[in-house]
């Protein structure tokens, strides 16, 4: 069974992947043409932990901490029953091909810097000396956010379509509301929706 995802960026998203350079201090996930992707071993893994929290909330009515580890194949050897494809965004497809030919044909006007640009923003921020009330010295930093209002696409396949997997995936999507780095600053609030 295939489900269909779209998560929608509530806010600024921070999904860092480990590359910067001198400019950027952190670096945001995305495909060699500059289009940003959310990952799916990131999305996985919130997949899991929202999966927990709708098992702790309901006092494990509707499903148990060990249906959650089965389902995720994190009950000893067992694989998953599931697989996530990395997300993108919509009409990936097409754009991939166009900014594909436009960036061969004419690499010093189409890079992919700019086709990233288009979909992201740089934040700065600084720490305070608590005595003196000014920036400590040095830590300035920045980071570049995908922007809010931009949508990916996706989709999960059930190996084992029983109702529970079905139902664990389904309450753990709606259920999770952030994602990514800096969230106590306003960053990584998204919308999970099945299409």
């Amino acid at each position: 069974m295939k489900m269909n995802v779209e998560i929608e960026l509530l806010s600024p998203l921070q999904l860092g992947y480990g590359g910067a350079d001198i400019i950027i201090d952190t670096e945001a996930a995305h495909d060699k043409y500059g289009m940003p992707v959310f990952p799916a071993k990131r999305f996985k893994g919130l997949l899991y932990e929202s999966a927990l929290e709708m098992a702790e909330i309901s006092g494990e009515k509707w499903f148990t901490v060990q249906d959650v580890d089965r389902l995720f194949g994190r009950s000893g050897s067992e694989e998953a029953g599931f697989r996530v494809e990395n997300f993108y965004l919509p009409d990936y497809d097409d754009m991939r091909k166009s900014w594909d030919y436009l960036q061969s044909s004419y690499p010093g006007i189409f890079t992919p810097e700019l086709v990233f640009e288009n979909y992201t923003d740089i934040r700065f921020q600084t720490s305070i000396d608590k005595k003196t009330g000014t920036t400590l010295d040095g830590s300035l930093h920045n980071m570049r956010v995908v922007d809010s209002g931009v949508k990916f696409t996706g989709c999960i396949i059930l190996n084992d379509d029983a109702e529970k997997n079905k139902d664990i995936l389904t309450k753990a999507l709606l259920n999770l509301r952030f994602a990514g780095s800096k969230r106590n600053r306003g960053c990584g609030r998204i919308k999970c929706s099945i299409v």
